[in-house]
């Protein structure tokens, strides 16, 4: 049973036994209130006769002392009315229909015994007591006429009968509607949940209320936002394997098939010297641009499968020690390099660090620069050391993908330069387990700037500028 059937059927199971039982009760109040009314009304005619009764054995006390099957009393009653001597016999009576009388118990004055009788002509209620007036003593019971109480009573229970049918069938479409109304939201939120799965991720719900549908479909935004979130970095974390996969293909495909062609050549025929040379150079440098691009995969494949230990060390010192490495390689160049690093410390993995470094230098010297500026500077506890060249630069279009793996901005240039496309993802790689933020700039006519920002650690110590 669908939920919407549930609702339904309990509000009307609900309305109706809470209403039908309401109105029960309160005609039963009612009926019970104007019973006790009448017993007050019957009691007041009973003492009222029971005085007239008294006043009629004071005046004349010998008249029970008749012998006939019945007295003569003057009919002053204000109702019906039976008298019974001792032995139950009844002595005198009024009333159309003799009603059962209880059980007579004379050894107590006083007390009123009242009893309710229905009949086809109506319903009575009967008031009985002990009467006694100096040497003569009955039993007296009155009879009041209650048929109109009765009747009230049924004419109220058919009229709610009719108003319970007429508010049912006002309130079920009402209860359809408050049906509805309740279950939309939670509809809607089902009709959203299948389009997700259907593939539209961009699926959301409008939020019309604050109460707990609100909050259910704010939730189910928030979890759909996340759902998508996560659809397009698995879309994209997919499309960046298959990327890499034909890329990597791509890359040892071509150096290997020219060779294993230049080989064959050389294996299967006498040629000149100078085109063996000239196909072992070949050979020579596919094999270095292969070389460079196993030692790049080996370190991307160790860092994504080691968790590195970073230590506070200054900055001064790291490229103290780099130094070393980076001159010699812009001398063989002719490339200018100049360095202005301020004082401060960071967390680094001093391998890591060279590697990042290196990459960035070595990018900077094939794109054919004059000169390379190496800075250091801290701003608002954080330290950013930058790397500018004024060479090719690198088009604003192709900034967005220079740290993807395989990505060449000029294919040609780099493979002539054993590049392979993976140094730009190596430093990204390396910033990122730095928790450095990584920034490359360059409108592509006048030089590359590349700033990497780390966070200072706390208690971090000053140096001298370097």
């Amino acid at each position: 049973m669908r939920l919407f059937h549930k609702i339904f059927l309990c509000f009307v199971i609900i309305f109706s036994i809470a209403f039908q039982t309401a109105g029960i009760l309160l005609i039963n109040f009612a009926y019970e209130n104007a019973v006790e009314q009448e017993k007050k009304y019957a009691l007041q005619q009973f003492q009222y006769n029971k005085y007239i009764l008294q006043s009629i054995l004071y005046s004349e006390p010998e008249i029970l002392q008749e012998e006939e099957s019945g007295i003569e009393i003057r009919d002053d009653f204000t109702v019906p009315v039976a008298l019974y001597d001792t032995d139950r016999r009844c002595i005198y009576t009024n009333m159309a229909v003799q009603p059962d009388i209880p059980y007579f118990d004379d050894s107590v004055d006083g007390r009123l015994i009242f009893w309710i009788v229905r009949r086809d002509e109506g319903c009575f209620i009967y008031v009985q007591d002990y009467v006694r007036q100096g040497e003569s003593a009955v039993y007296l019971v009155t009879e009041s006429d209650i048929s109109s109480v009765v009747e009230t009573h049924r004419g109220m229970a058919a009229y709610f009968q009719r108003i319970y049918l007429i508010i049912l069938c006002i309130g079920f479409p009402l209860i359809f509607l408050l049906t509805s109304f309740f279950t939309g939201p939670i509809k809607r939120v089902g009709g959203a949940a299948r389009r997700i799965a259907e593939g539209r991720y961009s699926e959301r719900i409008r939020v019309g209320t604050k109460d707990e549908i609100g909050e259910l479909a704010v939730d189910f935004n928030q979890m759909a936002e996340k759902i998508e979130e996560k659809i397009s970095e698995l879309s994209e974390a997919a499309r960046a394997k298959e990327d890499f996969t034909a890329n990597f293909a791509h890359e040892l495909k071509t150096p290997l098939t020219s060779v294993i062609g230049y080989a064959d050549m050389l294996y299967q025929k006498a040629l000149p010297r100078e085109q063996v040379k000239e196909a072992a150079g070949y050979i020579l440098h596919e094999g270095m641009r292969l070389e460079a691009l196993s030692l790049k995969l080996m370190d991307l494949f160790v860092m994504d499968k080691q968790d590195f230990i970073l230590e506070e060390t200054p900055v001064a010192e790291l490229f103290g020690n780099l130094m070393p490495g980076i001159e010699p390689l812009c001398r063989k160049q002719g490339v200018r390099l100049k360095r202005e690093i301020a004082a401060g410390t960071i967390a680094a993995d001093f391998d890591l660090f060279k590697t990042m470094i290196l990459n960035l230098v070595d990018n900077a010297v094939k794109a054919e620069c004059e000169d390379i500026r190496i800075t250091g500077e801290r701003t608002e506890g954080k330290y950013r050391i930058c790397i500018q060249d004024n060479g090719k630069g690198i088009p604003p279009a192709e900034l967005g993908r220079i740290t993807e793996a395989f990505y060449m901005v000029d294919k040609s240039r780099s493979r002539k330069q054993h590049g392979a496309g993976l140094g730009m993802a190596l430093v990204a790689k390396i910033a990122e387990l730095h928790k450095a933020e990584l920034q490359i700039k360059s409108d592509g006519r006048t030089g590359t700037r590349v700033c990497i920002t780390f966070c200072l650690p706390e208690g971090g110590r000053d140096e001298q500028s370097a």
